[in-house]
């Protein structure tokens, strides 16, 4: 299965091939062992990855996969490559869109407010799994239509930029 991953803003083209042992993930030139099992807990699993158990939770939504390893959540986006045949690359970075549904746990931007890239804006949950939203560019908050505690469902808009206008 060749899918197309953002991982913290980084696309990665990875194939996963099943063989007679395991799995095999082809990512960046390598070929990597790996397997999933499930550990015990909602969403708990271990990943062997080339020889090392990494504890995580995972939650799974329609446009992204989010994982918590480590103290840090992932939100991990996947496109299968033939769906951007005729797509325009580069879509737009004004909408914030929930990847499934959730619950904004707290609001850390409000309309007109003038964001930086990396900022963070939202922080939601989706099964158990916080993930902070951050801003994908410089601008300005146009909107923002969920407060703290409201609940959204999959593919709302969260948050909505407009351009920064420039100062000459």
């Amino acid at each position: 299965m060749r899918r197309i991953l953002e991982i913290d803003g980084e696309e990665i083209p990875v194939w996963l091939a099943a063989t007679g042992r395991g799995h095999v993930l082809h990512m960046k030139g390598r070929e990597i062992p790996c397997a999933l099992e499930a550990a015990a807990g909602k969403g708990a699993w271990t990943l062997l990855l080339d020889g090392a158990r990494i504890p995580m939770r995972i939650a799974v939504g329609e446009g992204a996969t989010f994982i918590h390893v480590n103290g840090r959540a992932h939100a991990i986006g996947r496109t299968d490559p033939a769906e951007r045949l005729g797509n325009t690359a580069g879509a737009s970075q004004d909408r914030m869109i929930a990847p499934m549904p959730g619950v904004v746990v707290s609001v850390l931007a409000a309309a007109g407010d003038a964001v930086t890239e990396g900022q963070a804006l939202l922080v939601i949950e989706s099964m158990k799994l916080e993930t902070t939203i951050t801003a994908p560019r410089d601008g300005i908050v146009a909107e923002v239509p969920f407060a703290t505690g409201a609940s959204f469902g999959g593919k709302e808009v969260l948050l909505r930029l407009e351009p920064q206008e420039e100062t000459v």
